[in-house]
């Protein structure tokens, strides 16, 4: 080795670089290679649960699984859709039902306060009216104390409502508050016409209902009528105590007591009864729309449970043919039965929830909604007899309150006339024609509002006796009108005595000469016989069908229940002797 030559200096050598991305593992991740044996154990694995999948005992235990599952799925759903449909009859039947009932009573009330107090100023001070007086003075006080207890019934029944409910209804009643004050239905030309005789304004006469914030408009015409009722009572206070102390005679009122009684029907016919109406009014639209929604729920119910028996059926039978082709058994008695049970269960659930949907339409149409039509007739016809003492009493407006008379006769039962004379003469032809429309009406007798409110029913589907009861009522109606015109009749011909006589005993017993016992007044005979026809429809038709629909779905409390675990033990009684055989 030359020393003046030093050795060149070699480099260990490096293994190559790979390609970049190629190969390389990612940082802080050891590479683990994929070796056969991994390969082997997954793919034996997969084998493994394939092979176990096409074995007897699995099969049979995924498919009585799925049936389990099958069948409390038809559970939950049945369960879910007749707590709804039972609620839904609960609510029609005691809260909501009631609740218009209710506000149509305060209605009722109001207008026979104005009615008395019409009367007792007619009868004046004449101590040989005091009879009538008193009996007027006492039903006054009857009538205020049912105002004051629907008014408390509305307002508890409003108040038991959730706060979940609460926005729905008030949604539903605006709209129907707005309707009422759209159309004038609730005798709005009646009272225009009574205002626009009227002169000057009264600062009680002010609506306190709609400056109440917060609530439903429901809330707001029970605070209204609540409030304006000491208004009404104060005006009605005063006019009788003016016409006392003047000593004024039957038929002539003291002017300063006409004037108070003036500002006092005023408020009843500006607010009060136009609030109570609205009332009615919205309770029907909460009645439509839990009613709605009560049969939409039954109706999708019907649907889920059909759909979860159908499945539930099929997986029994689909597992009776794998047993009956796998083991050789002609038949399994237990999952037979399970299957003809699973048909009566659906089919059972699924005919009670059309049932209760029937009887829940029964119940409103037939029932609830005639009732209250019914009862707002004899309302109206209680406001039409206070006109018939306006009439006389306040012989400067005799003309207008004739006319509101008119009116009012046109909503109870309609006749195409113009004057009070031409409606006399066709408000016969109704009874006559009964139970056969009138012919001009041939084809629309069930129209709502053809005949007014006396004419809503359907004779189709009326009873002997509602019918019986009906034309009954029509009879005392034009007894009633044959009254009225007497008594406008006498009035023309200035025989004042006559026409208060006759008014009177519209309303009271009339004498007869020669006998003991009175005669029943027109009035009376009707409200009777109108009475008789509200129990026939309330009874027969509204809480039979809520009783009817309740009690078809009651039994489904424990049945159901009970139903449903027979179902599974009858499964899992079909399945395990066959499991057995493979321990």
């Amino acid at each position: 080795m030359d020393r003046h030559h030093p050795p060149e200096r070699v480099e260990p050598l490096k293994s190559p670089e790979p390609e970049s991305g190629a190969g390389r593992p990612e940082q802080g991740v050891s590479p683990r290679p994929i070796t056969d044996l991994s390969v082997r154990r997954l793919r034996g694995g997969r084998a493994w649960a394939l092979a176990a999948l096409r074995t007897t005992p699995v099969r049979v235990w995924t498919l009585s699984f799925l049936c389990v599952v099958a069948i409390v799925g038809l559970f939950a759903a049945s369960a879910v859709t007749l707590d709804r449909a039972r609620v839904s009859l609960s609510l029609l039947g005691e809260e909501a039902g009631p609740q218009a009932m209710a506000t149509t009573e305060l209605y009722l009330s109001l207008a026979g306060m104005d009615a008395c107090v019409a009367d007792l100023l007619l009868m004046g001070t004449d101590e040989a009216l005091q009879p009538q007086r008193e009996g007027a003075l006492k039903q006054y006080e009857a009538n205020r104390e049912e105002a004051g207890d629907a008014i408390l019934e509305a307002a508890l029944l409003a108040e038991s409502k959730t706060s979940d409910e609460a926005a729905p209804e008030a949604e539903a009643s605006a709209s129907a508050t707005h309707e009422t004050e759209g159309t004038g239905e609730a005798g709005g030309d009646v009272t225009r016409a009574e205002a626009g005789a009227d002169e000057g304004t009264n600062d009680d006469d002010e609506n306190v209902g709609s400056e109440n914030e917060g609530g439903t408009t429901q809330d707001h015409n029970i605070r209204a009528v609540l409030d304006r009722m000491g208004a009404y009572e104060r005006l009605v206070g005063e006019a009788l105590r003016l016409n006392e102390m003047a000593g004024a005679a039957p038929g002539e009122v003291d002017p300063e007591a006409l004037a108070a009684y003036r500002q006092a029907t005023r408020v009843m016919h500006e607010e009060l009864l136009p609030k109570a109406f609205n009332l009615g009014l919205e309770s029907s639209a909460i009645v439509r729309v839990d009613h709605e929604e009560g049969r939409t729920s039954m109706l999708l119910g019907q649907v889920w449970v059909g759909a979860g028996g159908i499945a539930a059926l099929v997986l029994l039978v689909g597992l009776q043919v794998y047993l009956r082709a796998r083991f050789r058994r002609l038949l399994n008695i237990p999952l037979l039965i399970a299957s003809a049970g699973t048909i009566l269960l659906a089919v059972g659930v699924v005919w009670t929830l059309g049932s209760g949907s029937e009887q829940q339409r029964i119940a409103k149409e037939e029932g609830l909604e005639e009732v209250m039509a019914l009862a707002r007739a004899g309302a109206v016809s209680m406001d039409m007899q206070a006109d018939q003492s306006r009439y006389l009493i306040d012989v400067e407006r005799a003309d207008n309150h004739q006319q509101v008379y008119l009116e009012r006769s046109q909503q109870v039962l309609f006749r195409p006339a113009d004057t009070l004379e031409d409606y006399y003469e066709r408000v016969g032809e109704v009874a006559e024609a009964f139970p056969e429309p009138p012919e001009e009406l041939e084809g629309l007798q069930n129209d709502p509002g053809a005949l007014g409110y006396l004419g809503r029913g359907d004779e189709e589907r009326s009873s002997a006796a509602q019918e019986a009861r009906l034309a009954r009522v029509l009879d005392a109606y034009d007894d009633l009108q044959a009254e009225d015109r007497e008594m406008r009749e006498a009035m023309r011909d200035g025989d004042l005595e006559k026409a208060i006589e006759i008014r009177l005993g519209v309303i009271g017993p009339k004498e007869r000469p020669g006998e003991t016992d009175p005669e029943e007044g027109a009035f009376q005979s009707y409200t009777v016989a109108l009475d008789g026809l509200i129990a026939e429809h309330r009874e027969k038709r509204f809480d039979a069908a809520i009783a009817r629909g309740e009690a078809r779905v009651a039994p489904w409390v424990w049945g159901l229940p009970v139903g449903s675990v027979v179902l599974l033990a009858l499964v899992v009684a079909g399945v395990r002797p066959r499991l057995a055989e493979y321990r």
